[in-house]
């Protein structure tokens, strides 16, 4: 009887106080949203570093080439598409890959072209030579994740009862494990997507129903396999040193408390999209879209910030969970 006591005393994870707790510690350690912020401004009134004359004549050549060999049908698609992605290419900006994922900053501007700003018409670096364009990609691909972790670190360890001192020794573990981490869901990800592309392909030429049914289950395959690792950086950055562990207590937790942890997945992404379509309003060439680049930080960060007090909360109540069921199986 007293051990059923105390199981029912254990409090899982709730979503409203982990919210409410994510706004006020960020309401409160204002500069939190600091690195969201910059990336922003960056991006909205810095150079454009432009690769559509490197790439436009590429495409056109390649659609040229397929349109000999094709029928008038297909020819006339491949340019319609291959028109849609030079037009594309005009208004891309390198630097957007400064925003990295699933691990990085949020940002506002990364996926809106800046073709005008306060000041008029932004700066642009055209970049002329493949080497270039892959030097920059890799330049800001590396920024962008290191920031990334480095704005998660400061998140995790200001979400606790009492904010923790950064730790170079730590923070270069945590970017180790994020990068094998990200490296090691591309490669599931490959691994399952390519023979179900094909049993996928095989089956839609049978009958297209058959197909759309196969993708809907490889989709949901990868939700089932993939959603319960999303508190996986979460334990990395409150000082996990094993990527197995940290993944498994992702699982177990997720596991544990489904209900729960849907919950406050869904709670994020719809405050964070339905915010987002006020922050997109003010044109680039107004001044309030500086208000949407803070507002934005700040929604993001706060929701992050809630994801890890939602994470501690859940562990200490995972932790006990494990303690009592123990103390039952000993008794017994």
């Amino acid at each position: 009887m007293a051990s059923e006591t105390e199981m029912n005393l254990i409090s899982p994870p709730r979503l409203i106080p982990a919210l409410s707790a994510g706004f006020n510690t960020v309401a409160s350690r204002i500069y939190l949203i600091l690195l969201p912020v910059v990336l922003d401004v960056f991006l909205w009134l810095g150079p454009q570093f432009r690769i559509d004359k490197l790439f436009s004549p590429l495409l056109t050549d390649y659609a040229n080439t397929i349109a000999r060999f094709a029928s008038a049908e297909i020819a006339a698609q491949i340019n319609e598409l291959t028109a849609l992605w030079i037009e594309s290419l005009k208004d891309y900006n390198l630097a957007s890959t400064l925003q990295t994922f699933p691990i990085g900053l949020p940002s506002l501007m990364a996926n809106r072209p800046s073709d005008l700003t306060p000041f008029g018409s932004p700066a642009v670096l055209e970049i002329n030579s493949f080497s270039a364009a892959f030097g920059w990609w890799l330049l800001f691909l590396i920024a962008g994740f290191v920031l990334g972790c480095l704005f998660l670190n400061m998140l995790a360890r200001s979400s606790g009862e009492t904010p923790v001192k950064f730790e170079f020794k730590a923070f270069a573990i945590q970017i180790a494990l994020c990068m094998v981490f990200i490296l090691t869901l591309l490669a599931s990800v490959i691994l399952i997507s390519l023979p179900a592309s094909v049993i996928v392909s095989l089956l839609a030429m049978v009958n297209a129903s058959l197909g759309s049914i196969a993708l809907l289950a490889v989709l949901f395959l990868m939700i089932w396999l993939f959603i319960p690792l999303i508190f996986t950086p979460h334990s990395i950055f409150l000082g996990q040193r094993s990527l197995l562990v940290s993944a498994l207590t992702s699982v177990r937790l997720v596991r544990n408390h489904l209900t729960g942890s849907s919950l406050f997945l869904v709670a994020a992404i719809l405050i964070a999209q339905g915010m987002d379509v006020l922050w997109k309003i003010p044109p680039n060439h107004s001044w309030l879209t500086l208000v949407g680049i803070l507002g934005h930080a700040f929604i993001y960060t706060s929701l992050l910030t809630a994801s890890f007090i939602y994470f501690r909360s859940g562990l200490r109540w995972l932790m006990e969970l494990i303690k009592q069921q123990s103390a039952r199986m000993v008794q017994a």
